[in-house]
């Protein structure tokens, strides 16, 4: 158990835990010292403040694509990854800065709104839409979209959290056990933050600090069918949400969510106003660009306790 517990999203299943962690550190620790939080920045880096990376994505390797034209998802299952598929270009037809983006997501959605129907088949509409999130600019710039067996892999992910109950109980395990009485934060990214909105529902003591970026909780398929429980609310044991979000991370549905998930009414306002942030370079979704914001570990600094 530790103070501060970090949460991945997709990715290579080959990535080991430890490499992860140390990536996550280093950029949180930067990004605190950037803020002039040294105390917090010195307490973390020298082990004072114990971290830890909730650590699941070995349970994805039974729907890992060898290569492009592997097809490793069960019919269900794919037909639940091409929807995440098309909920992501939506959201970059949506909110992308640049119109070029927005308009290069419309044109690849048009032959799902138009042309194609249930007669082509599952796995015919799950390949078609592979290419088509593989010849839309903002996926094609990022590391999900850098090879076809790579998307298939990532949107496999997703689909396979939500369709396999023993990698979802798995993934909230994985991060249940790394939570104990002295757990200050805990830090999120993309397909984590579903899995910590849905494990911190489980919690039976208090959680000062939950912060989450990079995150699709806005996206149709997982919100509106998938996510639990329902209706999206804030966990009860959780006394601060912060939410950082780039508008051009087409995995982020919501730049508000508040207006997805919930606060009770006559409770505190846990869920704060999103953080919005530019990250550098073509591809706004790596964990590493977010952490590296001050705006991202400010928070942090006010829950840690003060040093000796």
């Amino acid at each position: 158990m530790a103070e501060v517990v970090f949460v991945h999203g997709i990715g290579p299943v080959e990535e080991p835990a430890g490499e992860l962690h140390a990536a996550w550190l280093d950029a949180l620790v930067g990004s605190l010292r950037k803020a002039e939080k040294t105390e917090a920045a010195d307490a973390l880096a020298n082990g004072r403040t114990s971290t830890a990376m909730a650590y699941y994505r070995d349970l994805f390797r039974p729907y890992t694509a060898r290569d492009e034209w592997d097809q490793p998802l069960p019919e269900a299952m794919a037909d639940t990854a091409r929807r995440v598929g098309q909920d992501i270009l939506e959201n970059i037809e949506a909110h992308a800065v640049r119109p070029e983006d927005r308009d290069e997501a419309a044109r690849e959605l048009t032959p799902f709104r138009e042309d194609l129907g249930p007669e082509q088949g599952v796995f015919e509409l799950f390949r078609v839409m592979v290419g088509s999130l593989g010849r839309c600019g903002p996926v094609a710039r990022s590391v999900f979209g850098a090879l076809k067996a790579t998307i298939v892999t990532n949107l496999a992910q997703v689909a396979a959290y939500l369709d396999d109950e023993r990698i979802r109980e798995g993934a909230q395990q994985a991060l249940l056990a790394e939570i104990g009485p002295e757990t200050r934060a805990v830090y999120a990214h993309s397909l984590g933050t579903v899995v910590a909105y849905e494990a911190l529902h489980r919690l039976r003591q208090p959680l000062p600090l939950l912060v989450t970026f990079g995150s699709p909780l806005g996206l149709r398929t997982i919100v509106r069918e998938r996510l639990l429980p329902q209706p999206p609310h804030v966990p009860g044991m959780l006394h601060r949400w912060v939410n950082v979000a780039d508008r051009d991370d087409y995995i982020v549905a919501s730049l508000d969510l508040r207006k997805v998930v919930k606060t009770a009414i006559g409770s505190p306002e846990v869920l704060e106003e999103t953080l919005l942030v530019r990250n550098r370079g073509l591809d706004a979704h790596p964990a590493v660009k977010y952490l590296g914001h001050k705006r991202t570990a400010r928070p942090l600094a006010e829950v840690l306790p003060a040093g000796p």
